[in-house]
């Protein structure tokens, strides 16, 4: 006979399709949990990993929205379940949970449930998923080079199969008059030419047309849309190397413009999203994709996340200041120490810093095309940027020394007359070589903890150009891989659009695609910093007001003992009992 645990299983719609010796084996992994009155079973904002049934209790549900508003949303009794996101995604929890009454709960991890579905994978197939997690699900083992390690995918949709069988359709229709003409002539009993060679002309007719089906299937499917818990972007890809990847972070998007053209977008329901932000040219365009108002609604659903999570840290780190300010102090804590003192580093001897002249030299003519000091990370254009500038003066400086050592060793000429004049023209042709290669070095691209930085010099100190951006403008970042070249040699540029400062172009870096990933890290790095200090000036602020009260309500109170008996003596107040 199925246990109690077993039977509670059956009746929740997820594990209701499970066969029997499958159900008996998550029933296994069920634990018993007993939560007190007011107790929180978890916490909007944390990471979820857990799936609870009621077995007895009552529970309610609190949620704080993007605005800070804290409300019930939901009661739970006896037979209720949540946290199947939590169990099979392992996200964040969209409330809170809180115990009314003495309640009992049956608790299941996913530590304990994951390897189940290793071993068993019919529990996986007969799982009945909701539409939505079965998507998440799906796309969640998705991966990308660019992708923070606490990064997951939301939404991942190439563009609509109609535009596929749309933009096949032409070589598709010249295929089929090759294969029936062909066929038709094979049929004709009086055919001038054999089977073989019937056969081979239809080969070479069909391979133009199927050379494009299959370029334009790969086309199709390199172009991916993508929605995280952190961002949107866009990534387009040709089969010939071209690559350009636009992305931008959830907190910056303004609004979303949904667009349907022509009836064939009405029956397959596919559309066009554009995605705006404050840049420039701040927009992501989202072309041909299926369920377009599924994903405007995503992709609002993770911002609204997203400004919820952050207004929960901000509660919760007002509980903790709270607590300090009325309690006690956190332990740790050393009011009034000193910062340690930093060790000063030894100054090298004069005799060393001669002995690294030549390994300067060579570093010159040798810079990193990425180096980092600190908090500062510096990029230079990648060599391909120099050949055009040196190009030039290069092969001059070439055609000269062939010359002059073909002039020393066939013509036999006097060689005086031929090293002075060799020596003239390399003494104008190289500081024209050094001038290119200096400009070309003094062009650097910098980002900071706080800053995007773009530096142009001219060699000599003749001119300088400096642009800089505070990181918290930036509304999007795009990159470009020109080809085939560029995906072999790993170069491209990357487009930051910035809300009033125009764009900033990283022409030609090396390994744009970690360009860009380090740029969004830095932004959202910036943007949390932000945000944290801004809610601990608003804590401060609401500190002070309470310890403003505090003075007031202590002056207030009578300075002898206060009255033991009468119809007007007052019990202290909890405040004074806590003080």
């Amino acid at each position: 006979m199925p246990t109690d645990v077993e039977t509670r299983l059956k009746k929740i719609d997820l594990f209701a399709d499970l066969r029997r010796n499958d159900l008996k084996a998550v029933a296994g992994l069920v634990k018993r949990a007993e939560y007190q009155p007011g107790e929180v079973i978890c916490r909007q904002g944390e990471i979820g990993h857990s799936i609870y049934i009621v077995e007895s209790g009552d529970l309610r549900v609190l949620h704080i929205d993007a605005m800070g508003l804290e409300r019930v949303v939901d009661r739970l009794g006896p037979g209720a379940y949540f946290g199947e996101t939590s169990l099979l995604l392992g996200e964040p929890r969209d409330a809170t949970v809180q115990a009314i009454q003495d309640s009992t709960l049956l608790r299941l991890h996913r530590d304990d449930f994951e390897p189940l579905l290793d071993k068993r994978p019919s529990v996986l197939r007969n799982l009945a998923l909701r539409s939505d997690v079965a998507q998440k699900y799906r796309v969640r083992r998705l991966r990308f080079k660019w992708q923070d390690p606490d990064e997951t995918i939301v939404v991942s949709q190439h563009r609509h199969n109609a535009i596929w069988a749309r933009s096949i359709a032409a070589p598709a229709l010249v295929l089929l008059a090759v294969a029936l003409g062909f066929g038709y002539w094979w049929a004709q009993p009086d055919r001038m030419l054999t089977s073989y060679q019937i056969l081979s002309l239809a080969y070479d007719l069909s391979l133009i047309p199927l050379s494009l089906i299959l370029y334009l299937t790969v086309d199709h499917l390199d172009d991916i849309y993508i929605v995280t818990n952190k961002r949107v972007v866009r990534r387009e890809q040709t089969p010939f190397g071209r690559e350009s990847r636009v992305e931008a972070p959830l907190r910056t998007i303004q609004n979303i413009q949904e667009s349907r053209v022509g009836l064939l977008s009405r029956v397959y329901d596919f559309g066009d999203l554009l995605i705006e932000t404050a840049g420039e040219k701040g927009h992501i365009a989202f072309s041909d994709v299926p369920n377009p108002s599924d994903i405007r609604e995503i992709v609002f659903e993770q911002r609204e996340r997203l400004a919820a999570e952050v207004k929960f840290e901000e509660r919760a780190a007002i509980r903790k200041d709270m607590r300090r300010y009325f309690e006690v102090q956190l332990d740790g804590e050393k009011p009034g120490e000193a910062p340690e003192a930093r060790a000063e580093e030894p100054s090298r001897p004069k005799a060393l810093r001669w002995l690294g002249a030549p390994f300067r030299v060579m570093g010159y003519f040798l810079p990193a095309l990425r180096s980092e000091q600190g908090d500062t990370i510096t990029w230079r254009k990648h060599w391909v940027a120099l050949l055009r500038p040196i190009a030039p003066p290069t092969l001059l400086m070439a055609a000269v020394t062939v010359v002059a050592i073909l002039l020393l060793i066939y013509a036999g000429v006097i060689w005086a007359p031929v090293l002075i004049g060799y020596g003239a023209t390399i003494a104008v042709l190289f500081p024209w070589w050094l001038w290119r290669f200096d400009d070309w070095q003094n062009d650097i691209y910098q980002v900071t903890s706080t800053r995007i930085i773009d530096v142009e010099r001219l060699p000599l100190f003749q001119r300088e150009e400096r642009r800089e951006a505070s990181l918290g403008m930036i509304q999007n970042i795009s990159l470009e891989i020109p080809g085939f070249f560029g995906k072999v040699l790993n170069y491209g540029s990357v487009t930051i659009e910035t809300a009033g400062a125009g764009a900033f172009t990283f022409d030609l870096v090396k390994d744009p695609n970690s360009v860009q990933t380090e740029i969004f890290r830095r932004v959202e790095a910036f943007q949390r910093r932000r945000d944290q200090q801004a809610a601990q000036r608003r804590r401060s602020e609401l500190l002070d007001w309470f310890a403003v009260y505090d003075q007031m309500h202590r002056s207030t109170q009578p300075s002898g003992p206060p009255p033991t008996a009468g119809p007007a003596a007052h019990p202290p107040t909890s405040h004074q009992q806590e003080r």
